[in-house]
């Protein structure tokens, strides 16, 4: 009997990326199991395993916390305490989110998988998907080496798979800007009209995602249209078709939400609270300036005789309560808080208690989030040198970076969070992945020209 023989690697591309993405998926389901299994969810999670299961028992999109847990809430009219209580299996329909999350979580739930931990367990599967388009991305973008550097990379960044266990639509944003980056890059090469097709499906998917996903459609067929070589006709005609493409698959949801709300809804609804709550006296001064406190959105609106308003509604409201603060705060607004907002976004201003919110408020591990900025903190000047060394080439460079200004964008207007920076993670990623493959490229070519006995 012979030796045992030794496992062999993949010799191919799709081999060698398919190892990458089933590597990148065990690491996300052990973390799940041994990390963050049925941790408890509040917030945002909460709401999407929840609203998972409405969707998949044929009640469409309720708002799911009021639905489970009712509330009462106490308001001031006429100069009186007025508490209204919201029951249990109270239904109003939301748009407090963009649907593909719960969609694919609901997905989930219709085939029995309807438990904390079952959902945790699709959402690190679900996970997979991103480390595949970027491989693909890179491999398009220079070489099949670079798109396996840059699906290494993905499969074991800590910001990136951290999102998976806790039951957030980054998961999903994060593939959606894979997809959006890698039909951006093919698109900017050829600008044929099925390419610009295909680029407006898959922005609309991504905006599906997360709403200010949408922001790269219009960033990359605007530039690489103004800079083709075609006529205005058909540059127009190729415009008209990726928004066609994008209004196609946007179109049910929206049409949706005109239907059932009060006021003119899209995508979302939830701006109003963003800015409300961060846009108050705690996240202008003081240990949460740049931040979010959920208790500015305080009193909750109601109607004038305590009535309930609609989520549509309700948003007016709190969003012309933020506008008025921010009218009163201007100069601070602009000088402190926003850059206050975009440093704790990218990790800058004050990391150490950035990291202690995103444990507190977003659930996310703390050792988890510690080693993803240490990674981080060695993707950031990889990175840098890749964008430069793209540019200096004169190759694409804005399908990959178009992610960084769009996340910079997010928390100036809203606020300061590293879950907020998820797309341009996969900008870093791709960066950083351009620099590892030319200086692997530099130290091959540089023992290719030691003679053979080595240097004398």
């Amino acid at each position: 009997m012979g030796p045992p023989s030794t496992p062999r690697l993949p010799v191919t591309f799709a081999g060698r990326l398919a190892l990458i993405a089933g590597l990148g998926g065990l690491l996300r389901v052990l973390y799940v199991l041994l990390v963050v299994a049925d941790n408890p969810l509040s917030g945002d999670a909460a709401g999407y395993h929840h609203a998972a299961n409405l969707l998949a028992d044929g009640l469409g999109f309720p708002e799911p916390l009021r639905h489970m847990f009712g509330g009462v809430d106490l308001i001031v009219r006429d100069g009186a305490d007025m508490l209204v209580a919201t029951p249990i299996g109270h239904l109003e329909p939301t748009a407090g989110h963009p649907p593909v999350w719960t969609i694919l979580l609901g997905v989930a739930s219709f085939l029995g998988a309807v438990t904390v931990l079952q959902h945790q367990v699709v959402a690190a599967l679900l996970g997979i998907p991103a480390i595949v388009l970027v491989g693909l991305l890179g491999r398009d973008l220079r070489s099949e080496r670079l798109g396996l550097v840059a699906a290494s990379i993905t499969a074991g960044y800590a910001f990136i798979w951290v999102n998976d266990g806790l039951l957030m639509a980054e998961t999903a944003a994060i593939a959606a800007a894979a997809g959006t980056s890698w039909a951006g890059l093919r698109f900017t090469r050829d600008p044929s009209r099925r390419r610009a097709v295909i680029l407006g499906l898959v922005g609309g998917l991504a905006a599906l995602s997360r709403a200010e996903l949408l922001l790269m459609l219009p960033l990359l067929v605007g530039v690489v249209l103004v800079r083709a070589p075609l006529p205005w006709r058909e540059r127009l005609a190729r415009t008209a078709m990726a928004g066609a493409a994008t209004l196609l698959l946007l179109a049910p949801w929206m049409v949706r939400n005109l239907l059932v709300f009060e006021e003119a809804v899209f995508l979302s609804n939830g701006a109003g609270t963003v800015l409300v709550q961060s846009n108050c006296d705690p996240t202008y001064h003081g240990e949460f300036l740049g931040y979010w406190r959920i208790e500015c959105g305080h009193p909750p609106p109601f109607g004038p005789a305590g009535e309930h308003l609609d989520e549509s509604q309700r948003d007016v409201v709190v969003r012309e309560r933020a506008m008025a603060y921010m009218g009163d705060h201007t100069g601070r607004l602009l000088t402190v808080v926003v850059p206050a907002r975009i440093g704790r976004m990218w990790g800058v201003y004050d990391p150490a208690d950035q990291l202690r919110l995103d444990a507190l408020v977003d659930r996310r591990p703390l050792a988890v989030s510690t080693l993803g900025y240490v990674q981080y903190l060695a993707l950031l000047p990889l990175a840098t040198g890749g964008a430069l060394l793209l540019w200096r080439r004169r190759e694409v460079l804005l399908p990959l970076a178009g992610w960084i200004p769009i996340a910079t964008l997010t928390a100036a207007i809203s606020f300061g969070n590293t879950r907020y920076r998820t797309a341009a993670e996969v900008s870093l990623v791709l960066l950083a992945a351009v620099a590892v493959d030319a200086l692997t490229e530099r130290r091959r070519a540089g023992q290719a020209s030691q003679p053979p006995g080595g240097s004398s």
